[in-house]
C-alpha cells in the first residue's frame, strides 16, 4: 500500500499586477472578498463591470477550490498597443511516487514529450530540476462568440519533500506576451520554497537566478514585470 506523502508548506512570490482569488475562505465572507477583488480590478470601472467580475470569479473560485488548487490569481498588464493583457496563475500540488527529484523530473519530461503540439524542456531552478512545458489549446465558442486560443506555460517542480510535485501554470490568450509571462513564471518558480510542514520555520536561503527562459530562447524577457512589487504567499498542502 503506497505511503501518503508528508504534508508540505510552500512559499512563493507573485509579482505586482496579480490579484489573488480567495480560494479557501468560508462562504459567509467569500462574497465580500470577491467584491473587494472586483474593485481592485476595476478601480475606475462601472458598477456593472465590478458586479460581472465578482460573479465570474465566484464560479471560478468555487471550481478551483473543489479541484484542490492551492493558489490562484489573475494578472492584468497594459500591452504595447494600449490594450489589456491578462493571464491566470494556478498553483497545485500532486502526489507522485516518492522518488528523487531528478527521477521525478526525468519521468515528467518524458511523459509530457509524448503529447502532440507541446514544447518541453528540462530546466534547473535554484531548488533543483524542473520541467518547463509550452502548448496551446482552442476553446470553441457559441455561434455568436469566436473560438479562443490559449497558451499554457507550465513549470513542474519536484519537491524536496518526498511524494510531491508542484505545478505552476500560467494561461493566457495573449500569445504576443508569451516572453513576458514566461519571465513571470520563471520569477515565481525561482522564488518557490518547499519544505515539510513540521519544518515550517526552517527556511532555506533565498534563490538565485535560474535559466528557465533559456530553454525557449526567451532569456531577454527575464526582467519582466514584477520585482520590487512582489507579494509573498505561504500555502499548505491538504
Amino acid at each position: 500500500m503506497p505511503v501518503p506523502p508528508r504534508e508540505m508548506s510552500l512559499t512563493l512570490d507573485t509579482p505586482e499586477g496579480f490579484h489573488e482569488l480567495p480560494l479557501h475562505l468560508p462562504p459567509d465572507v467569500l462574497d465580500a472578498a470577491l467584491w473587494e477583488l472586483a474593485e481592485k480590478i476595476w478601480p475606475e470601472g462601472t458598477e456593472f463591470q465590478r458586479e460581472t467580475t465578482a460573479v465570474v470569479y465566484s464560479d471560478l473560485t468555487e471550481a478551483l477550490a473543489a479541484d484542490n488548487a492551492l493558489h490562484a490569481a489573475v494578472a492584468f498588464y497594459e500591452a504595447e498597443d494600449g490594450s489589456v493583457s491578462t493571464a491566470q496563475l494556478l498553483v497545485r500540488a500532486e502526489a507522485v511516487d516518492p522518488e528523487a527529484p531528478e527521477v521525478v523530473a526525468a519521468s515528467f519530461q518524458e511523459l509530457l514529450s509524448l503529447a502532440d503540439h507541446r514544447s518541453v524542456a528540462r530546466v534547473d531552478l535554484p531548488r533543483g530540476p524542473a520541467v518547463l512545458s509550452l502548448h496551446a489549446t482552442e476553446t470553441e465558442g457559441e455561434a455568436i462568440l469566436p473560438a479562443l486560443d490559449f497558451a499554457h506555460i507550465e513549470l513542474y517542480v519536484p519537491a524536496p519533500v518526498p511524494g510531491w510535485l508542484v505545478v505552476l501554470a500560467l494561461t493566457t490568450p495573449c500569445f504576443a506576451d508569451l516572453p513576458r509571462y514566461t519571465g513571470i513564471l520563471r520569477q515565481i518558480g525561482e522564488s518557490l520554497v518547499m519544505r515539510s510542514a513540521e519544518r515550517a520555520d526552517d527556511l532555506p536561503k533565498g534563490p538565485a537566478a535560474g535559466d528557465v527562459l533559456a530553454a525557449f530562447g526567451l532569456r531577454g524577457a527575464a526582467n519582466s514585470d514584477g520585482g520590487d512589487g512582489a507579494r509573498k504567499t505561504t500555502l499548505d498542502t491538504p
